[in-house]
């Protein structure tokens, strides 16, 4: 095999080096390792960033972002005394064992080879792994291992190979994998194994609460060989001092599926690596990718507690949800109230990141502590997030900073702020907020909602129990309340129930009515006092007094037209979604531009008709007389394709 130069040079510089700290003391060479270790800790920001992920994800809710931050650093100085370590590794002898290796569960060794039968050693990339060769060499264990090919670089391949088997431990190839374990294991000799790499082919099992592929291999030859699995790791206590630790075999259960026993004994085992993993997690190999063959996500969903925010928010988790059924990939979802310590300190955080050059400062997270809730800040620092989601401007910061923390996808519903758009992967905004164009932003017609056929046959099936109606043409009234700028008053309401109730009489329909907590006291004594004992009115919901989850789905479900106040967006969007005809009454009273933006859009789209609630009545007649066809507001078909784009 020909090789290139800088394949020779780096051959050469690391035999060079190898001689130069195996000539050295031990202590001091592995004090130039923990250097090395700090050095590689500030410079190799791409395995850096590749480990801390990996440390949120299985330990996020164990330790906190600065623990994490901490625990990363230490990895690095351990990788660097290991490094040094696999040099020294020829010179290794019983003196060097006798002094720096303890051994506990050696008798766990013995009594297996005792028994003839061989023995599966099942490890992981935990502490200097490396120094199990000299161990079982210079003890006399008859020990073969497989070892994955560095083909980057064949020529420092060949001497790792070599390194490992001077001390007598035979280094087997991959391929073929099957045929020499059993073979070994027939001539009585340990077969090393690892539980945590190569596992693109292995079976999905939850590692740290994340369904993660894990190598099958070695509980597959288990149980149809009868070999015993003893699970060993080595843990450094202190410079080159290290402790071996050979548990018992494992006890191999069998539930009558041949299949299920594989995926029960793969938990055992993944439990128990999660447990000294977690106790020592700076010794573990956090910069390969273990996560990386997992069909699970993980999302956070941030809101700032305004219903029509988080409804939002909800709907888009849905459709994620739809999106990763499709691709069988599995989701868990958390959700988290955003509360900021006062009402300047969003603005301060978002002002500050604004001005911000970069973008990640992981192992930081003082622009959350300063400015968030203790408890707030407790639950986003322990949950670990592949996607987080934020509605509305407050939330868009946060978002930023913690989806830069676990290095996840950001999407943002709505224009984030004083943020720029550039920062986050996908912003969902919808044409009344002026969106600008650009690759990562979608434009909607109204707000994300969960209506569609499904939502409305699960909503109706709920309410069908409280309502019997005999009539053909059944009407909806949703009724919002008082917000910063429009007030429901008695003067809107007024000339719309008359001309409500002439429609009904005129066509022979039935009226079913909600209001919502935001409606004043006035106007819901006005309506009970109209409606309550109207004998067309088949429901009537006081919000503030009974509600029902399912009264706005219901009623969407059962009409054929709806009357909506003008100030919610997201009560209009899901009425416009609904595939009925939807009026909404009194549309300039007191909104803003901005919202009035968002009717006059819908209404030239013909999602909606605007109409005075004096003339209500003869709006709907000319829709009864004319029977339009119903455009109905589907944004959600076009959120789902950029999604798709989201998991590629």
């Amino acid at each position: 095999m020909r090789y290139s130069l800088s394949e020779y040079i780096l051959y050469i510089n690391f035999r060079f080096v190898s001689m130069v700290f195996m000539a050295l003391p031990v202590r001091f060479a592995l004090l130039v390792g923990r250097a090395l270790g700090i050095i590689a800790w500030r410079l190799d920001f791409k395995h850096k960033r590749i480990a801390y992920r990996n440390l949120r994800i299985a330990l996020a809710g164990e330790y906190s972002i600065a623990d994490l931050k901490a625990i990363l650093k230490r990895n690095y100085q351990n990788l660097g005394m290991n490094l040094i370590e696999v040099m020294k590794l020829p010179r290794m002898d019983k003196d060097y064992i006798n002094r720096y290796i303890k051994i506990r569960g050696k008798d766990n060794l013995d009594n297996a080879l005792r028994d003839k039968r061989g023995a599966i050693i099942l490890g992981a990339h935990f502490g200097s792994w490396e120094v199990c060769f000299a161990i079982a060499g210079v003890l006399n264990y008859p020990l073969c291992v497989f070892a994955e090919e560095q083909t980057k670089n064949p020529l420092l391949n060949d001497l790792l190979i070599q390194i490992r088997q001077s001390k007598g431990v035979e280094v087997l190839r991959v391929s073929d994998k099957i045929r020499q374990v059993v073979s070994n294991l027939k001539d009585n000799k340990f077969v090393g194994m690892v539980a945590d790499h190569g596992a693109k082919e292995g079976l999905l099992v939850d590692f740290f609460g994340r369904k993660t592929r894990t190598p099958a291999a070695a509980v597959r030859i288990s149980l149809k060989l009868n070999v015993p699995i003893l699970i060993g790791y080595i843990r450094r206590i202190r410079g080159p001092k290290h402790e071996l630790v050979i548990l018992p075999p494992l006890e191999i259960k069998k539930t009558g599926d041949p299949n299920q026993d594989v995926v029960v004994n793969l938990e055992t085992i993944n439990r128990i690596t999660e447990s000294y993993i977690t106790r020592y997690p700076e010794q573990y190999l956090w910069t390969y990718k273990r996560f990386k063959y997992s069909n699970q996500r993980n999302i956070l969903l941030l809101h700032d507690g305004k219903t029509g925010h988080l409804r939002q928010g909800e709907a888009l988790v849905r459709l994620i949800e739809n999106v990763a059924q499709q691709k069988q990939i599995e989701v868990k979802t958390k959700s988290v109230k955003i509360d900021f310590k006062n009402k300047y300190t969003h603005l301060l955080q978002s002002l500050g990141l604004g001005l911000s050059q970069g973008g990640s400062c992981q192992g930081c997270s003082l622009c959350l502590r300063s400015f968030l809730t203790h408890d707030t800040f407790r639950e986003l620092q322990s949950y670990f997030a592949d996607i987080v989601i934020s509605c509305g401007s407050p939330t868009a910061a946060v978002n930023f900073v913690i989806s830069s923390e676990n290095q996840a996808k950001s999407v943002v519903l709505m224009r984030p702020g004083i943020l720029s758009i550039k920062r986050f992967d996908l912003v969902i905004m919808p044409y009344h907020d002026n969106p600008p164009k650009r690759d990562n932003v979608l434009i909607t017609d109204g707000a994300l909602n969960l209506v569609n056929e499904e939502y409305l046959k699960s909503q109706v099936s709920d309410l069908e129990s409280q309502v019997r109606l005999k009539k053909d043409l059944v009407l909806g009234l949703l009724l919002g309340g008082d917000t910063k700028r429009f007030n429901l008053s008695l003067d809107s309401l007024r000339p719309l129930i008359p001309q409500i109730k002439l429609f009904l009489d005129r066509y022979d329909g039935q009226i079913l009515i909600t209001t919502s907590r935001r409606t004043n006291t006035e106007a819901e004594h006005l309506i009970k006092q109209e409606f309550g004992n109207y004998n067309r009115c088949k429901l009537l919901v006081i919000a503030n007094e009974r509600n029902f989850p399912f009264a706005v789905g219901g009623i969407l479900g059962l009409s054929n037209m709806v009357i909506v106040s003008p100030e919610s967006i997201s009560m209009i969007s899901e009425a416009a979604s609904s595939g009925k005809y939807v009026i909404v009454f009194n549309p300039k009273m007191n909104i803003g531009s901005r919202h009035m933006r968002f009717l006059d859009h819908l209404a030239e789209k013909k999602y909606i008709y605007l109409t005075d609630s004096n003339q209500i009545s003869g709006t709907l007649e000319k829709i009864i007389s004319g029977k339009p066809s119903i455009m109905r507001l589907q944004d959600s078909l076009r959120v789902k394709q950029a999604l798709i784009k989201l998991f590629s």
